[in-house]
């Protein structure tokens, strides 16, 4: 299903084209819960609003990791990036697991050797194998309660060490104290 050669009948573009971010500057956002992802692997900084509807995938639009394709479940604000997000298809965790096969397909197409760039039509000129929209689709509707999952999964864990951060201090300095807790 996701083969990982440069041929096919058709092209990715015949299905869908990445849509371009809007840039942002770090001094320029206004601080918020939002992820800005630009051309790196963690988010640049934080806003307050997104221009992409989760889940979405985004791919790195410059720089040493130009070609990264990353998924949030969570709204983003897609900035040095370009991204397939659930206002374009519902079909958004087909496209993260064909292009995160095809990684290495998408980091060798990068051009500029200063600054390297993946603008969308890198991806939507990737040759894909003749694929049916009902096998996108049966393959959608498998795996997203497994993606729904890892996105609780991962914002749980945030929640989590946020408040491992917050009583950890409290405990090592005796401000609180759990020895009378029967467990």
């Amino acid at each position: 299903m996701f083969p990982n050669t440069s041929s096919g009948d058709k092209f990715i573009g015949d299905f869908i084209t990445p849509k371009r971010g809007k840039n942002l500057l770090s001094k320029n956002a206004i601080l918020g819960d939002v992820p800005v992802v630009a051309g790196g692997l963690e988010p640049s900084t934080y806003h307050n609003v997104s221009n992409t509807q989760a889940p979405v995938l985004a791919i790195s639009a410059s720089g040493a990791n130009a070609g990264y394709v990353s998924l949030w479940n969570t709204p983003i604000w897609s900035s040095d990036s370009s991204y397939i997000d659930s206002s374009m298809t519902n079909d958004v965790y087909f496209w993260y697991v064909l292009l995160k096969k095809r990684q290495t397909e998408i980091f060798d197409t990068q051009t500029g050797s200063a600054q390297p760039h993946i603008y969308p039509q890198h991806i939507a000129t990737m040759p894909i194998t003749n694929i049916s929209n009902d096998d996108i689709s049966t393959f959608t509707n498998t795996v997203t309660p497994i993606f729904e999952r890892i996105g609780h999964n991962k914002a749980e864990n945030i929640r989590l060490s946020a408040l491992r951060d917050t009583l950890l201090p409290k405990l090592m300095s005796g401000e609180l104290d759990v020895s009378d807790i029967d467990l």
